[in-house]
This record gives C-alpha cells, sequence and structure tokens, in this order.
C-alpha cells in the first residue's frame, strides 16, 4: 500500500499543473498514466492563447513552441472570410506535456506510467501496471481525475460526459508559409469544422465531427485533405496521424465529497471550439490554490465563477449544431467569431 496526500489520475497538462503546483508547496503526489512517455502521442491540435505563457513562462520550455500565430481566418461555405484575432502559439505538446510532468518530479511528484486506475475498494484506490498486470493500493486523502475525456474516475464518481466531438488528424507539409490558424465550415463536416494548424513548414491538418451524425471521422478528413490538396495548400503523405473525443457537455459537477475533475475530465473544454489546453492548465492551478488557500469545496465555486457561464453558453449553442442546414444562419449563431453568437 503507497500512501500520498494526492493520487492524481492522468498526467497532462491538467493533472501535471496541479501536481507541480502541489509538489512545489511539499505536499505527496503520485500521478498514474497508462502512457509510455508523458506527451506522447499528440491528440489535439495544439494551439494556445498567448495568455497561458504570461501565467506560467516556465511551462514553455525550448522546443515546446513551433509557431507563433496572430489571427484565426474563418472560411466559410457561403464564400465569406471572417478574421478573428487569436495570438498566441501552436505548440509542440510532446516537449510541452513533457516539460510541465518534469517540473512537477523535480520537487518530488511520483509518476507511474503505464498504469491504469481501476476502482474505489474499502476507502483504498486500486491502480494496475499495464505491462506486468501487478495491481497495488493507494491511500490518498483527495484522488484527482485528470483522465481526459472519457473520464474513468468521473464515471466512478458521478456524472460524467455524455456529449462528444469525435476527431482525426494528420500532419502534412504545407506548400507555402502560412502565418495564421485556419479554420474551414464545410457541409461535409456536419456540426463540427476542419483545421489548419500551422507548424513553420508543417500543419496541423483535422476535422471533428458531431458524434450523433455517426460518420467516420477517418472518412471526413479524407475529404478535407482532398480539399485542401487540390487548393494547393499541403501536398505529399502524412507525417503523423491521431485522432480522439472532446467533450461537448460543458462543466462537470467538479468537487465529489474527496474527489475533484480537472481538465477535459471536468469539462472544461470548450464545447464548440474543442479548445482544452489553456483551461486544463487553469483548472489544475484553480484546484492547486483552492487546496492551498481554502478548501476542496472553494474549487467548485471558482470553477463556476471563471468558467461556468461561457461553457453553458456554449454547450447550449452546440445543442443547435444537432441539425446541419441552413449553414448562413446557423454558423454564425454557434461559432465564437460571429456576433450573432453572444446575441442570446
Amino acid at each position: 500500500m503507497k500512501k500520498f496526500d494526492f493520487l492524481v489520475v492522468g498526467g497532462g497538462p491538467a493533472g501535471s499543473t496541479f501536481a507541480y503546483l502541489m509538489a512545489k508547496s511539499g505536499a505527496s503526489v503520485l500521478v498514474v498514466d497508462f502512457k509510455r512517455r508523458i506527451g506522447t502521442p499528440v491528440q489535439c491540435a495544439e494551439f494556445v492563447p498567448l495568455q497561458l505563457k504570461y501565467l506560467y513562462e516556465e511551462f514553455f520550455s525550448d522546443g515546446s513552441v513551433v509557431q507563433k500565430v496572430k489571427d484565426m481566418v474563418h472560411y466559410t461555405p457561403w464564400g465569406e472570410v471572417v478574421v478573428m484575432p487569436s495570438e498566441g502559439f501552436v505548440l509542440d505538446r510532446e516537449v510541452f506535456d513533457y516539460n510541465i510532468a518534469q517540473l512537477a518530479q523535480s520537487h518530488g511528484a511520483v509518476y507511474s506510467l503505464r498504469t491504469l486506475f481501476l476502482d474505489v475498494e474499502d476507502g483504498y484506490y486500486i491502480c494496475q501496471n499495464v505491462d506486468t498486470r501487478e495491481t497495488f493500493k493507494v491511500k490518498a486523502d483527495v484522488l484527482v481525475g485528470a483522465d481526459g475525456a472519457r473520464s474513468k474516475v468521473a464515471k466512478l464518481s458521478g456524472q460524467s460526459v455524455r456529449n462528444y466531438l469525435t476527431t482525426a488528424q494528420r500532419t502534412y507539409r504545407l506548400t507555402q508559409p502560412v502565418e495564421d490558424l485556419l479554420v474551414f465550415f464545410r457541409d461535409y463536416i456536419p456540426g463540427g469544422y476542419g483545421w489548419v494548424f500551422p507548424k513553420g513548414n508543417l500543419a496541423n491538418v483535422g476535422v471533428g465531427v458531431d458524434v450523433d451524425y455517426k460518420l467516420n471521422p477517418t472518412k471526413v478528413l479524407n475529404l478535407f485533405v482532398n480539399e485542401l490538396m487540390s487548393q494547393g495548400l499541403i501536398e505529399g503523405e502524412p507525417v503523423k496521424a491521431t485522432g480522439g473525443w472532446i467533450p461537448a457537455d460543458g462543466l462537470l459537477d467538479v468537487v465529489r465529497e474527496r474527489i475533484a475533475l480537472i481538465g477535459d475530465a471536468g469539462g472544461f473544454c470548450h464545447p464548440i471550439t474543442g479548445g482544452g489546453i489553456a483551461n486544463a492548465v487553469i483548472s489544475g492551478s484553480m484546484l492547486a490554490r483552492a487546496l492551498l488557500e481554502d478548501s476542496l469545496e472553494t474549487y467548485e465555486e471558482m470553477a463556476k465563477d471563471i468558467f461556468g457561464d461561457s461553457l453553458s453558453r456554449a454547450a447550449s449553442k452546440r445543442k443547435l449544431l444537432k441539425t446541419w442546414e441552413n449553414l448562413e444562419t446557423l454558423i454564425p449563431k454557434t461559432w465564437i467569431a460571429f456576433r450573432e453568437y453572444y446575441a442570446d
């Protein structure tokens, strides 16, 4: 049996930020993650807003930022092009995530990789090494669920995410420099959008599709890639491929007795844009601050005060996207770059 102040399930940006701050304060922290290496594989488009760097400069080590961007440019099916200021960075998530985990470990946090969280039994948390199948018990004052959109911690403790977007992404070579984030709304990408996020001479090219349309995201991505290649924007074979799930319910109940949820596990990902890295880091830091300055219950209040309204609005807009028609009217009502999004 292992005893820690905190057991964190998931070593991504949310879990590692929390582990870093709590270990830095002197708490004992165990992070369990099924991956072989924190940060690999990457399952997102890798953009973060500029403000995150001001909050946590130490997370942005050499190699974590691949390209700085200024705007997000939107291409609509009816021909309108909408530009929205969106200054920030396209990251190398493998470097970014790994660096936060290294910072946490440098302050004493313990990482157990290739490890699954299985269950709660008689007040102990049961974990298992994926390779050896050996199980072990952990005693902790607080269990922190940072295990993503399909969180096991959330499911075992009550409410969990029910609505998702599913994504597919490949990295291609660009034929020309791209300075901005590119977003494409298309009739064949229902309930979502396509993206081209530049990384120097490469770009993350992906699609997110509402799961209720029951489409294979890889097939949708093939259509999008064909369009981009016919335009001469990308070329060649993909450098890498990935995919994942985006939670689309908005904020969950993030405190459940001695359990707290952060990042995608708590519904902090934006249900419309799918942006989740910055919110993951902020949620991890909010939980740490609440525990250090006040109490676990304070975290719930902070989460609702800071994220509740914006995520609730986005979740309500997500419901409108269950019907993918009259796009010239629908998209402005359901996307953050249009004033109609904020009209009601």
